[in-house]
């Protein structure tokens, strides 16, 4: 596969009817599963961003599917960057690999900055009504005519007990501690939803874009698919996500319930604690083999990286936050 070239992304570009002046291509770190670039023309002028598949490596979502779930969250009112042009896997633009190119959206996306900086101090306080909201209207959007988008069959709490567990399967090391939980996760799943909804899958700080006031944009679509919609509750509510801020449990931001009535004021179904509960567990349980997952796209020799490497210390983390919330529960 050839390397990324200015050249492609300038005929990328000019397919969508935009002729840049010499624009420069700046990787931009943080992602672990996806390569994105800062596309900016020369003197400061119009900026983009890119985002594809590195080599040797695909996510959980076609890139395709990322493309057509940012035109469904655009059309339902979720704060989200613009796709202006992409291409498939194959072509000769981006190296033959899938791509696409959106607007840039000012803002941060560190999450730790946001937690800590002075000038996200009003940010953080319209945040967790902000973040009600954009869930409510992700959730508000149906799964089944997004083409690709995979919305598994019967109970989704069943669904993703089995799709983590094949994936530790896959992986190949053990992980007692989520092994473990996943058997509590079996033996008390809540009912199905009474409807499907799109998930996000991964809606977080270090997914969101945060300016001086607040929620500018929701990225990286990559876990996205059909289900429970108190899926993506849970998983913003893990402690990793708090950054220390262990006594917020809205991402570090805010307290719950000031968020649910957010949610539940724009339209989202407010969820039972139980059901919550749970599926914060299971969030543990996604995390901790995500880090697996990525950690051996190291060892196997498939995406070389320090920062993979490291995610596989981070195992321990939510099976320890799994287990204390088995705990609570019981």
């Amino acid at each position: 596969m050839a390397e990324l070239e200015v050249a492609d992304v300038v005929s990328l570009l000019a397919g969508a009817g935009i002729e840049a002046s010499d624009p420069g291509l700046t990787p931009i770190p943080g992602g672990a599963s996806r390569e994105t670039y800062l596309v900016e023309e020369a003197g400061g002028g119009r900026r983009w961003v890119l985002r594809c598949d590195p080599p040797g490596s695909t996510s959980f979502a076609p890139l395709a599917l990322e493309r057509r779930l940012l035109d469904a969250a655009e059309s339902a009112g979720v704060p989200v960057p613009h796709v202006v042009a992409a291409a498939d896997a194959g072509d000769e633009a981006l190296g033959e690999r899938a791509g696409y190119l959106m607007d840039h959206v000012a803002g941060d996306s560190v999450a730790p900055r946001v937690l800590r900086k002075d000038e996200y101090a009003q940010a953080r306080e319209a945040l967790p009504a902000q973040l009600g909201a954009a869930l409510a209207a992700i959730h508000s959007i149906a799964p089944d005519p997004i083409e690709g988008l995979t919305t598994p069959p019967g109970n989704p709490a069943l669904a993703a007990c089995e799709l983590w567990e094949a994936e530790i399967d896959r992986i190949g090391q053990p992980l007692p501690g989520v092994e473990a939980g996943l058997r509590w996760l079996r033996l008390n799943a809540p009912d199905a939803p009474p409807r499907n909804a799109v998930v996000h899958g991964d809606f977080r700080l270090g997914n969101l874009i945060v300016d001086g006031d607040g929620l500018a944009a929701v990225i990286d679509w990559e876990l996205a698919h059909g289900g429970d919609p108190v899926e993506d509750i849970g998983w913003l509510m893990i402690r990793s996500w708090r950054f220390g801020n262990d006594a917020l449990p809205v991402a570090g931001v805010g307290s719950l319930e000031p968020f649910l009535d957010a949610y539940e004021a724009a339209g989202g179904t407010r969820p039972e604690r139980a059901h919550l509960l749970w599926w914060e567990a299971m969030g543990n349980v996604k995390w901790a083999v995500i880090c697996a997952r990525q950690a051996e796209d190291h060892l196997s020799g498939a995406r070389p990286s320090h920062e993979l490497a490291s995610l596989g210390r981070r195992i321990c983390e939510p099976e320890w936050d799994l287990l204390s919330l088995i705990g609570e529960a019981a």
